[in-house]
């Protein structure tokens, strides 16, 4: 019966550790860009490893200048966030569907999915949200229509 209790708390403490969940989600990440630069609109937003970290990584736009950020997905301690000199491009910044609807519309499609990343594109003057989708032992690309909001397409890959 002892072997049993360890090895359902060693099952725990595994599953645990594999969790998707963050204390700082993406909507406080866009709160602390959005502290910083007001006027941002945040257009990707990824989980990545900076330094031996799990972190967000992403871009905005503040008035046509890209800014890059770096947050620490457990403490929200910001590592990078600034401007990228290098990059010219310009988004629309008047969509009516905002990156945190965008978020929470993929989510919605979703089952007890996490969302990976979120990234604004503009490919023939149309604007649409491309959201990767974490679930259990799958991905899903959902594009979302950044204009009505509508999802134009979700692959899965399983």
């Amino acid at each position: 019966m002892k072997k049993i209790k360890n090895i359902g708390l060693l099952l725990f403490l595994m599953l645990s550790t594999f969790s998707f969940s963050y204390q700082v989600n993406y909507d406080d990440a866009v709160d602390i860009v959005l502290r910083n630069y007001p006027q941002s609109r945040v257009t990707k937003i990824e989980v990545a490893n900076y330094r031996g970290k799990i972190v967000y990584e992403g871009e905005a736009f503040d008035k046509g200048q890209k800014i890059e950020f770096i947050i620490d997905v457990n403490t929200g301690e910001v590592f990078k966030i600034g401007p990228d000199y290098d990059d010219g491009y310009n988004p629309n910044y008047n969509l009516p569907i905002t990156f945190e609807e965008a978020n929470r519309i993929a989510l919605d499609n979703s089952y007890n999915g996490i969302v990976k990343s979120i990234e604004l594109k503009n490919i023939n003057k149309r604007a649409y949200y491309v959201v990767e989708v974490r679930e259990n032992k799958s991905e899903k690309e959902i594009d979302i229509d950044a204009n009505s909001g509508k999802v134009l397409s979700i692959k899965e890959n399983i």
